[in-house]
Parts: C-alpha cells; sequence; structure tokens
C-alpha cells in the first residue's frame, strides 16, 4: 500500500463518525467525499481541506496551499487535530460545499440509469420531477 493510501484510510478513520463520509482514489491522491459533496483532498500525505467562509473562520491560522500549482489555496489540516474536531468541522463547513455534479454516463451504463430512472418513475410518480 502506498504512503498516501495509508494516510486516506487515517483521515477516512478520523470522519468515521460522521458515517456519510466516502474516499476514492483520483489523480494519485483521494477525494474525499461528505453526502455528495467534496470536503478535500489527499495528497502526498496532507488533508488539503476544501475553502470556504466557515473554515476561515473555525481555522483563520492554518496553512494554505495549492493542491497543484496554479489552483485554488486549500486549508492544510494538521494531522495531530482529534477526530471529535475534524468532524465538528467537516458538520460545520458542510452547506459551504457547492454538490458535487454526476458523471455523465455513456453507453451500456447510460442505458441501465435511463431503464433504472423510468423503473423510479413508474413506481413512484411523484419522482418525475426531481433531479
Amino acid at each position: 500500500m502506498k504512503p498516501t493510501d495509508e494516510y486516506a484510510g487515517f483521515i477516512l478513520d478520523k470522519l468515521a463518525a460522521l458515517e456519510v463520509v466516502s474516499g476514492k482514489r483520483m489523480f494519485g491522491g483521494w477525494v474525499i467525499h461528505m453526502a455528495g459533496k467534496v470536503l478535500g483532498f489527499v495528497f502526498e500525505d496532507t488533508f488539503l481541506f476544501e475553502p470556504g467562509p466557515t473554515v476561515d473562520r473555525m481555522l483563520p491560522d492554518a496553512p494554505r496551499r495549492e493542491l497543484f500549482p496554479g489552483s485554488k489555496l486549500f486549508v492544510v489540516i494538521d494531522e495531530s487535530m482529534n477526530s471529535h474536531r475534524l468532524c465538528e468541522l467537516a458538520r460545520a463547513c458542510y452547506d459551504d460545499f457547492p454538490i458535487s455534479k454526476p458523471r455523465k454516463r455513456r453507453g451500456k451504463a447510460a442505458e441501465q440509469e435511463e431503464k433504472r430512472r423510468k423503473e423510479i418513475e413508474e413506481r413512484f410518480p411523484f419522482a418525475k420531477n426531481i433531479e
């Protein structure tokens, strides 16, 4: 296992109390989601938290770092932050983050998604207007 994978597991363990947190490998690092929104990224054994007004208020002196050259500045979360404090930060900042856009499906996956959507609409007519 790569060090970044181990560190991502460490961060996910700290956030486990939230129950709606997941991680996914992406671009040589990890993206950490909470209920459909991006919380941050684990990259080079550093947890980079998505910036926003709440995190700026709660961690005003936290260091900032780019995820890659030219990107916005993310808040660097110190690994010594305890699990309770990290979960509190994630809950407080949740409303600051945009909802992740769903992937556009192609080919067979798109056909399966359309079939599933039609089945839901047939079973639950009120779901036609929900996206």
